[in-house]
């Protein structure tokens, strides 16, 4: 049988591996995926980490680059107001069950976030005094209520402590051993399996077993407990006729399985595949999907359509309306005037117009309600009869001219329902898009020449970072000659580094500098060796985070073409990007797509890229999963200012 959801003791051990990472880590964001999951975004230590939570089933770190919708949820929003920038201080799992705790401070108060990995799954967040400030799901049981203004509370242990004494009499009954000792203890069915046969108890058995047989598999089992508790992980999952089946912290007998460094990356190895061969099975086809998309899409602009029609005939009318009019409606708005001008009170001057058609004043609001040919008008006394009928016919015109440009999307719309009828689009499969493991670099901007490692600045702090920390004896110092932009070092390692290598970390510098944004065709930059920057400023000046000083004789590298390479490479499934020059991208993946100094950003450089270098890609798998990188992995490694692509 396939595992569809984490055990307690799967738990236990994320709990350990979590710890290590995510503690004194902040919440960067929050967002809610197709489909009910969340992500949730830190920055750590180490970089950006990511934990993606299906409630009820699962959570883990993952390396699956998912979709981020275009507008946050309101579920999304209302954890984003609790816990945005917080600051996680531990991690723990409630009892040995399903739920794990992450406690976290914000602006000196303490909060703890529950995951509840059992039934439909939820997320909870209490306050400093355990009061519930959000829930996923409201739940009112017999045995527990799980409502906003309650205290938090789990529900019942399920089952005896497995460290607990235990009498063979307490266990017997009809059903198999396994399932009476899964009945009667606190403990996955897959560990209570594994410990009888590490007791040498056959778990298909009737449930009849001596103290002595029960006492030697709470033995195993708590062995085994242990095992993970103390952070012996054999990260696996085990294979069954060539397909998963289960995902397990530590070794169990006779399982055939393909091992990893860590669980959390064998549980989302696993829950990845798990889910994709899912969805596989249980949907319709990829064009049913997109036309009931595009169908969708198509409903919503013919509402908006019909608003915007009514709108701008109702403006027009109203302003027709006000010009018919002019001889009644000027001589009440001079009266409201000259009135208020000479002093009198609102309320006179109200009782005053009242014989010229105005049925009332909003004086706070500076209008006049008339009625006019049955029909009741707001009229701003501020402003002349003429001007009130000119702003109508205004918003009329902005009407008319959002409809124009709405029936445009419409019939493009229409068009690609008709082409995907037709079979002239062809829709892809889904595909899972995971990345390749980060290395300690890739937090900064990075790129490779000869061997040489290539580090840049993504900002004034990593520009301090990279000087004060990572560049030593040998290593060179590159940027643009331009002020600001990225500070780059290329890591000699105690090598002679070759001026061509200098050359290109100049090169890299011009590209994340002013003159990218600036559409620049050519600039020129600088190298000096680490032993001639310093952050030590001339007497009496002061230098900001990211600036330094550089003495003796900068190495200038004139007219540099600003190009650069974005390549994806592969490798076991896994994506990753790569920047820089010709050599090193096309050196390393035929993949790739060339930018330029452009006006294209966003979700429109993002596609143009992916377009490019799925053009170039050998196999259909490939072209697939660089189709379906999402915008943000391509936004954070191309240079700022907006880009040309081929």
């Amino acid at each position: 049988m396939v595992k569809l959801g984490l055990t307690s003791l799967d738990l236990l051990a994320l709990v350990k591996e979590l710890e290590s990472v995510l503690i004194s880590a902040r919440i960067e964001n929050v967002y809610q995926l197709d489909g009910g999951s969340f992500l949730f975004r830190f920055h750590a230590k180490s970089g950006q980490a990511n934990l993606i939570v299906e409630p009820g089933r699962r959570l883990n770190l993952t390396r699956v680059k998912y979709r981020i919708p275009a507008a946050p949820t309101a579920k999304a929003l209302a954890l984003r107001r609790l816990l945005s920038s917080a600051k996680v201080e531990g991690v723990g799992q409630v009892d040995f069950d399903r739920i794990l705790h992450m406690d976290a401070s914000r602006g000196g108060e303490r909060l703890r976030i529950y995951f509840e990995l059992f039934g439909s799954g939820n997320i909870v967040v209490t306050g400093p005094d355990g009061t519930i400030r959000y829930t996923l799901l409201t739940l009112s049981m017999k045995d527990r209520t799980v409502k906003v203004g309650y205290r938090y509370s789990p529900p019942p242990q399920r089952g005896q402590d497995l460290f607990m004494p235990l009498e063979a009499g307490a266990i017997r009954s009809k059903v198999s051993l396994v399932r009476s000792l899964t009945r009667a203890l606190n403990a996955p069915a897959e560990v209570v399996e594994e410990a009888l046969l590490r007791a040498s108890l056959n778990p298909g058995s009737p449930s009849e077993v001596s103290q002595e047989e029960l006492n030697s598999f709470l033995a195993s089992a708590r062995a085994l407990v242990e095992e993970v508790r103390d952070g012996r992980f054999q990260p696996n999952i085990v294979l069954e006729d060539g397909r998963y089946s289960t995902v397990l912290p530590v070794a169990f007998r006779q399982r055939e399985a393909k091992r990893f460094e860590t669980f959390n990356e064998a549980v989302d190895e696993y829950f990845s595949a798990v889910r994709a061969e899912g969805a596989e099975s249980g949907k319709r086809s990829p064009i049913e999907q997109k036309l009931e998309d595009l169908q969708a899409i198509l409903s919503r602009q013919a509402a908006h359509a019909g608003e915007l029609e009514e709108e701008k005939a109702r403006y027009s009318a109203a302003g027709k309306l006000i010009l018919a009019n002019l001889g009644t409606l000027q001589p009440a708005i001079e009266r409201v005037l000259s009135a208020r001008k000479a002093g009198e009170g609102w309320a006179g001057i109200e009782s005053s117009v009242r014989g010229l058609g105005v049925e009332s004043l909003d004086h706070s609001k500076g209008t006049m309600t008339v009625s006019l040919g049955g029909q009741k008008l707001e009229i701003d006394f501020r402003q002349s009869a003429t001007r009130n009928a000119e702003e109508r016919f205004a918003r009329s015109k902005e009407a008319a001219k959002k409809l124009e440009g709405l029936r445009a999307a419409m019939a493009e719309t229409e068009a690609k329902m008709r082409e995907l009828r037709e079979g002239l689009i062809k829709v892809a499969p889904d595909v899972t898009v995971k990345a390749m493991k980060r290395a300690w670099y890739e937090r900064f901007r990075w790129t490779l020449s000869s061997g040489f490692l290539i580090l840049g600045g993504k900002d004034a702090t990593q520009n301090e970072i990279l000087v004060k920390k990572h560049m030593g004896p040998k290593d060179v110092f590159a940027h643009s000659d331009l002020p600001g932009g990225s500070v780059v070092i290329v890591k000699s390692e105690g090598r002679d580094i070759p001026d061509r290598v200098k050359a290109d970390a100049v090169a890299f510098a011009v590209a994340y500098s002013r003159a990218w944004r600036a559409g620049l065709g050519v600039s020129d930059g600088y190298w000096v060796g680490s032993e001639q920057v310093t952050k030590t400023p001339p007497s009496g000046e002061y230098l900001g985070k990211g600036a330094f000083m550089i003495y003796g004789t900068r190495n200038y590298v004139r007219n540099i073409p600003l190009s650069l390479l974005l390549g994806v490479r592969f490798s076991e499934g896994a994506f990753g990007i790569i920047v820089g020059g010709e050599e090193f991208v096309k050196g390393s993946t035929p993949s790739y797509a060339v930018l330029t100094p452009g006006a294209l950003k966003g979700a429109d450089l993002a596609e143009k890229v992916r377009e490019a270098a799925a053009g170039r890609a050998p196999s259909d798998l490939e072209r697939r999963i660089i189709r379906a990188i999402p915008d943000g992995e391509i936004g954070s490694v191309v240079p700022p200012g907006g880009c040309s692509v081929a």
